[in-house]
């Protein structure tokens, strides 16, 4: 029978599951046989149930929506049904691993804390833009490298940031999201400035060109697309690089100039800030 659903240990006490789209057939999966406490259901497509405790809680989640589940005290399983079609990806902490990937002062998790020692948590969310963007990112990332995991763990600790810290959340949340013709002008620049990518427009220049004004171009553009604009190319340009690369086709160096960058060296530090090693150790290890 065709595999359903892939449950992954990519460090210890972290583990991702997702589903292959492609399945014709039903299955169910006991969260607790993991053996761990903190639990993120995301469900991209389609419709699943969740029955926790044997059924005496059951829980529907659409397309779209997070469930965030957490008992400090037990290791309480959840029985999850998935249908043919399914888009779904959960992420599933021990304790140890979750304060290993994420630093406790950086964000303030509220459900950590001791006098919440008593309480169990159910929380299903609707999930923003930039949340859903990162949650994508995650599912769609083949996991055969150990780059790949560095990748995942990088996107999972900016999930935890975007999921956890309410002020940065709300302030992605913007009503020109809801504008298609706004969008579209925010869609537009980001093709620009990557068909000019070697020597993108600034973000003034960018604003005029698709007729918008700075203020708003900048705040749709970061809720839009989880960032900043010139982060955002800066995350472009070297997820390209590592591209350009594996196909052994150009240099360091080349790949650097190609880039845009007005030195090797610029485009060396900033690689290694981003995956935590250098270009050519990268190319060495492929």
């Amino acid at each position: 029978m065709e595999k359903v659903f892939d449950l992954i240990e990519i460090d210890k006490g972290l583990m991702i599951g997702k589903t292959h789209h492609s399945v014709d057939d039903n299955y169910r999966f006991n969260t607790g046989k993991a053996n761990l406490y903190i639990q993120f259901h995301f469900v991209l497509e389609e419709c699943v149930q969740f029955k926790i405790l044997g059924g005496t809680y059951k829980l529907q989640v659409k397309s779209g929506e997070s469930l965030f589940f957490f008992n400090p005290k037990n290791i309480i399983p959840i029985h999850v049904s998935i249908r043919p079609k399914i888009k779904m990806l959960s992420l599933l902490f021990s304790l140890d691993a979750f304060h290993e990937i994420i630093d406790d002062e950086a964000v303030d998790f509220n459900f950590l804390n001791p006098k919440n020692i008593k309480k169990k948590l159910y929380e299903k969310r609707e999930l923003d833009i930039p949340l859903k963007m990162i949650i994508q990112q995650i599912f769609q990332r083949k996991i055969e490298t150990k780059f790949d995991v560095l990748f995942i763990k990088a996107k999972i600790l900016e999930f935890l940031s975007f999921y956890f810290n309410k002020k940065e959340t709300a302030e992605t949340h913007c009503k020109n999201l809801e504008n298609t013709e706004v969008i579209e002008k925010i869609k537009k620049a980001k093709k620009i400035m990557i068909a000019q990518i070697d020597e993108p427009p600034l973000v003034e220049e960018l604003a005029h060109q698709v007729n918008l004004p700075i203020n708003v171009f900048k705040k749709t553009f970061k809720a839009y697309y989880g960032m900043p604009v010139y982060k955002y190319l800066l995350n472009y340009k070297l997820d390209l690089s590592k591209q350009l690369l594996l196909s052994g086709d150009y240099s360091v160096k080349e790949v650097a100039f190609q880039l845009g960058y007005s030195a090797p060296t610029h485009f060396i530090v900033a690689f290694k800030n981003k995956f935590g090693i250098t270009p050519r150790k990268f190319m060495k290890n492929l």
